[in-house]
């Protein structure tokens, strides 16, 4: 798709864009093609989204690239997109992609924070409100709908079905996404005061809930676990991989600690002016704890101890910005590695 880059408006558009964005946060700035009109044998979109409202999101919400759809490996992100027209009559929409390698790039370590802090979680929790619902994430592809019914069917919240699209016939793993308020992960039988039984009831049976599904992850393939939930206007996540049932019950039991340790750790970074808009914990089954991965700040920046997280080499063939069904998880032209701009 080179030849939509010699469209006079997306060339010009994309040297303004770059200009825009090179303030040092990012160590390379590429142009990708993020959506054409291309259409399969059968007449339909590949890629079957609405391009306007494709621009409109990627403008307004900050859109991560991620090695092979991994919540975990993050590459950098999608900083500005807009659609154009090619002279040949192509609709397409076009983006600058900024990765994090060679960046301003921080760690924890450098930002006077212990990764390692302990914390206790609270023994005081509030009542749930009424009405509470959990979302349950996964692409049909990957996963088939009669697993993900049997594993939502005695769920103790209401649940929320949303459907992700990978846009991958051959996917490398199969990614399972469960959202749910943040207090229910730092829930413990040690909690003393829960302002109503039937409220400490809903927070034994979640977590009860949370184990059958560990359990159930020992049928998968090659399964990813992310837990995820807002604090304090961060969105939290915790990943588990693979189906490792002794290695699962281990961070389960873990949780509520690390849920803790995530809450201050934003609070911290909130109170340098640094504050995050995500925190990915990750569970180190050598060590059996979890640990923080990654942070990404309001400012774009990324805060991670492992550099090797963010490298650029040996990428596949595609990255992806993840995006549920109905916007789509769109897969990025891989020229946009070469064509350094």
């Amino acid at each position: 798709m080179a030849d939509l880059w010699e469209t006079p408006a997306a060339r010009a558009w994309l040297d303004a864009a770059v200009l825009r964005h090179s303030n040092g946060v990012f160590g390379k700035i590429s142009p990708a093609v993020i959506w054409s009109d291309v259409r399969g044998d059968d007449g339909e979109l590949i890629v079957p989204v609405d391009p306007q409202t494709l621009v409109d999101r990627i403008n307004s919400t900050p859109y991560a690239l991620l090695h092979n759809h991994d919540p975990g490996r993050p590459k950098g992100r999608i900083l500005e997109s807009a659609q154009f027209e090619s002279e040949g009559g192509r609709k397409f929409v076009a983006a600058v992609l900024g990765y994090y390698v060679g960046g301003d790039v921080l760690s924890f370590r450098g930002l006077g924070l212990d990764a390692e802090e302990a914390v206790s979680p609270p023994l005081l929790l509030p009542v749930l409100p009424d009405g509470i619902w959990m979302d349950f994430a996964t692409d049909p592809r990957e996963v088939e709908e009669e697993w993900a019914t049997a594993v939502i069917n005695d769920a103790p919240l209401r649940v929320s079905r949303v459907q992700l699209s990978h846009n991958s016939a051959d996917s490398a793993h199969e990614l399972i996404r469960v959202g749910v308020p943040f207090v229910l992960l730092v829930w413990n039988p040690l909690v003393t005061a829960i302002a109503s039984e039937i409220g400490k009831g809903i927070y034994a049976a979640f977590k009860t809930w949370l184990q059958k599904l560990l359990d159930k992850l020992s049928e998968r393939r090659n399964p990813i676990l992310v837990i995820q939930s807002h604090q304090d206007d961060c969105e939290v996540s915790f990943i588990l991989r693979g189906k490792d049932v002794g290695q699962h019950y281990a961070a389960h039991d873990a949780q509520p600690d690390a849920a803790a340790q995530a809450a201050r750790l934003i609070a911290k970074l909130k109170a340098r002016d640094t504050a995050a808009r995500q925190l990915v914990y990750e569970f180190d089954k050598e060590a059996s704890k979890w640990y923080p991965s990654y942070a990404v700040l309001n400012d774009d920046r990324i805060v991670t101890d492992k550099i090797e997280l963010i490298a650029i080499e040996n990428l596949p063939s595609n990255l992806s910005l993840g995006l549920s069904r109905g916007e789509s998880n769109i897969a990025i032209i891989p020229a946009a590695l070469d064509d350094g701009v």
